[in-house]
């Protein structure tokens, strides 16, 4: 009897922080000042089975922005002719459209496409200028970041965010958080 309540108890926990581990990295888009932030547009079918009842076309990329959480426009680009997502990457180096660096602080990321306008919220922090890193600082506003229509899915995703050396786990929220220590 007691070992089944031990078992019960071990596979709680787990599945709390599990469940907590998935949520923090749902939410948790956060990039170190000065870093280049990079993102993309990938194109999924959500059924296995197409059936031929409509088919998904490759989503091309026409343009992209940073806004500030007041919808100012931050840095914006606007291609010449569409770019097929498959071969698009988009890059973005912290600055603003007269290539001064930005602030700490959150942002909202807009890429213009053929299926539709698609929006992710990040912040960037100042590694040196927090006195307690807490990486649940995160954005407070709504996401747009994925569309989808029949069995065709197109989502906006962070290539290399900063989560390396992050430990997202709620006992070790603040340790290892991307460098907050690493001041040069």
């Amino acid at each position: 009897m007691r070992r089944r309540w031990i078992a019960v108890g071990v596979g709680l926990l787990a599945g709390m922080l599990l469940v907590s581990s998935v949520g923090f990295a749902a939410v948790s888009t956060r990039f170190r000042a000065g870093e280049e932030i990079q993102f993309k547009i990938e194109d999924s079918t959500t059924w296995f089975w197409n059936c031929g009842c409509c088919s998904c076309d490759d989503t091309l990329v026409l343009g992209w922005r940073v806004v500030s959480l007041s919808e100012q426009v931050v840095y914006s680009v606007v291609h010449d002719a569409p770019v097929a997502a498959s071969v698009w990457r988009g890059s973005w180096g912290q600055v603003d459209s007269l290539g001064s660096n930005v602030a700490a602080g959150q942002y909202k990321l807009y890429v213009d496409t053929s299926v539709g306008t698609m929006s992710r919220c990040f912040s960037v922090y100042d590694p040196c200028g927090c006195s307690w890193c807490n990486p649940c600082n995160t954005c407070i506003c709504e996401d747009t970041s994925t569309i989808s229509s029949c069995s065709c899915r197109t989502a906006l995703v962070f290539v290399d965010s900063c989560r390396t050396g992050c430990f997202p786990f709620p006992l070790f929220w603040g340790w290892g958080c991307c460098g907050c220590s690493s001041c040069p």
